[in-house]
């Protein structure tokens, strides 16, 4: 935790959080701003009295308290997942706020008593909400209207931010590629867990899994992928989910595919997934925000959505293609089984069929999932309603690009 001296100052807008900022303010223009974090992260010494003049210390005193010296206009967050964001129509009922969706939601907890959307549905019964949610597509605003049954909240199908600003990489006359998308975790720069087989990291209700029993489908897949793209003279690509100084992720893979050619590409930017993919690449993807970004612009993408199937809980729907708007446990490009047979299946049909039948096979699909808006026009827009000067829409040149 930092300590912050600075008196604090009344402003227009609020960014609710640091994840995201870098792509918010490739857009927002607002000059009077400044950035709400939580007390663990950075305390602040006025806001912090304030709070404790009100006889409580809880974030939600700290944010109520940080409120009243702010007293904005609009508060915009991407932390999407942050239940104290939605306080905020609670603590200043006038002040507009817009959530903007930066990750697909499942019901992900670490406790067995709680998880973000059943605490959202509680609290929203006394008045957490929001002006706007911004959501990915169909999937996000499904999970909202759900998590938020009360809610006065205008959903934006919008896609992602960074998907819809960015163009993605191009090697004219290159071969096709199968790439797989790995989800992998950050286990530090030494790369070992010496939990990975012990330590719960996820409960899904009452369900508890450990690292590996979560994280064991990624070298199911990839191994399967990397088979039979020997087998078919493909080359393949693991893309990597971490940069390079974190080597858990290349360690992992190097042990499960040994035998079998390879090639790693780690994170080395916030944009560099996105240049890394061509066009005409296959990319085989579990559960990843990225793999239904791709899929929304009508790339080819397999997906062997059969997490929990490897974990042993296939009982367990949440994280199968599309649910719940999809409940087909399999289809011509999708799988819920993390067998070598399904795989082969599904990859089949995504690396044979003709550019045409894959738009009609997945039209529909894509329209009803995931949302793609070149350029944010979208975004643009509902910024213009809620009064947050911004720039338009537009495409990111590559001094734009966040930074890690």
């Amino acid at each position: 935790m930092k300590l912050d001296f600075s008196i604090p100052r009344r402003v227009r807008l609020v960014y609710f959080g640091r994840i995201g900022l870098g792509i918010l303010r490739n857009y927002i223009t607002e000059t009077n701003a400044t950035i709400y974090e939580s007390s663990r992260i950075r305390l602040n010494i006025w806001v912090a009295l304030r709070m404790l003049l009100s006889g409580k210390r809880t974030e939600f005193a700290y944010y109520r308290a940080f409120l009243r010296w702010a007293q904005p206009h609009a508060v915009i967050t991407m932390e999407d997942n942050n239940i104290t964001f939605y306080a905020t129509k609670v603590l200043a009922p006038t002040c507009k706020t817009i959530a903007v969706q930066n990750g697909v939601r499942n019901a992900h907890s670490h406790a067995t008593d709680s998880d973000f959307k059943h605490d959202l549905q509680r609290l929203n019964k006394e008045g957490y909400d929001a002006d706007t949610i911004a959501t990915l597509g169909g999937l996000g605003s499904n999970f909202y209207r759900d998590a938020l049954p009360s809610s006065r909240a205008q959903l934006v199908e919008v896609g992602h931010l960074m998907n819809n600003a960015l163009t993605l990489g191009s090697a004219p006359g290159t071969a096709r590629r199968l790439v797989f998308i790995s989800k992998f975790p950050n286990r530090g720069a030494a790369g070992v867990d010496p939990e990975w087989n012990s330590k719960i990291i996820v409960y899904l209700g009452e369900a508890g899994l450990t690292a590996q029993q979560y994280y064991n489908i990624e070298s199911i897949v990839a191994r399967t992928c990397a088979i039979i793209a020997r087998e078919r003279a493909l080359p393949f690509v693991v893309l990597g989910k971490r940069p390079a100084w974190q080597v858990g992720e290349r360690s992992f893979f190097a042990k499960h595919l040994a035998d079998l050619p390879w090639e790693y590409l780690p994170s080395t930017h916030q944009a560099s997934s996105y240049e890394s993919i061509r066009p005409n690449d296959i990319i085989v993807n579990v559960d990843s925000t990225l793999g239904y970004e791709l899929f929304a612009r009508g790339l080819r993408v397999a997906f062997v959505a059969a997490r929990l199937h490897a974990a042993n809980h296939p009982e367990i729907l949440g994280h199968r293609f599309g649910y719940p708007l999809i409940t087909d446990a399999s289809g011509p490009y999708w799988t819920s089984e993390a067998s070598d047979s399904e795989i082969r299946r599904i990859l089949e049909t995504v690396i044979s069929v003709s550019d045409e039948e894959w738009s009609t096979l997945t039209r529909t699909a894509r329209r009803m999932l995931f949302h793609f808006d070149q350029g944010n026009t979208l975004l643009c827009r509902e910024l213009d309603r809620l009064g947050i000067a911004n720039t338009g829409p537009r495409l990111w040149t590559r001094e734009l690009i966040p930074r890690n």
